[in-house]
């Protein structure tokens, strides 16, 4: 609990405005009704916006994540601490998301409108997802997650603001392209940043015990690429 704490007090900046995010998500939950709340956050649509958010969305894809893992991991030796923190944050928010969504039967928005009989259509119900897997959205929590553990490692006071700001257009994205509403990009977002939060937790936990299995594992690794090189190594007259 005391670790805990002390990870909260050294960025309280985020978690406090993580905690207005929420808590005025919740205000506008309690205002407006589903179909309402989600016709009233897509109002406004144009074709620069739909071509932004499609492309702004994909940070929340599990893909972005482990691209941003490994660039992390090979480029930046000082900072591999980050890179697994992020992996762990990744991994459990994917997980906790796709258990939640076996359990709880929630339809897309194109579905909801459809079924409830409701005239109304976006140009993105053509291109979003369908079904009844929609709790929570997996994108927000992974976004969530990956700027809790970022503003959390760095560090600094100026990074929060943006890091959050990031998450948020990232949640947004998914309710503009018709994907979720606002309750499945909220649980979402509480997911990412509680993922994000215990990774952080855990790797301080078990922090010898992972720094000595990554050394084992670079060892091996190094071991392997040397016998590579040595296996293909030319002899004197340039032959292999």
């Amino acid at each position: 609990m005391k670790t805990l704490l002390e990870i909260i007090n050294k960025n309280n900046f985020f978690y406090i405005g993580s905690l207005l995010l929420i808590f005025v998500c919740c205000l506008f939950l309690s205002i407006y009704s589903r179909a309402d709340g989600f016709m009233f956050m897509n109002g406004f649509h144009t074709t620069f916006l739909t071509i932004f958010f499609q492309n702004i969305t994909l940070c929340g894809d599990g893909a972005f994540s482990l691209i941003v893992f490994t660039i992390i991991l090979i480029s930046f030796k000082k900072h591999r601490k980050l890179a697994i923190l992020l992996l762990l944050s990744y991994v459990s928010s994917g997980i906790l998301s796709q258990i939640i969504k076996l359990f709880v039967t929630s339809p897309r928005p194109s579905v909801y409108f459809e079924s409830h009989h409701y005239a109304y259509y976006l140009d993105t119900f053509s291109n979003c997802r369908i079904g009844f897997r929609s709790f929570p959205s997996g994108h927000t929590a992974s976004a969530f997650a990956m700027v809790t553990v970022f503003t959390n490692y760095l560090k600094k006071r100026h990074i929060w603001a943006f890091s959050l700001l990031f998450a948020i257009v990232v949640g947004y994205s998914r309710i503009y392209l018709a994907h979720h509403f606002l309750i499945d990009v909220l649980a979402g977002a509480i997911l990412g940043i509680l993922s994000g939060t215990f990774s952080i937790l855990w790797f301080k936990k078990n922090q010898i015990k992972i720094k000595k299995r990554t050394r084992q594992f670079t060892r091996k690794f190094n071991l392997v690429m040397q016998n590579i090189k040595t296996q293909h190594k030319p002899n004197i007259n340039g032959s292999y």
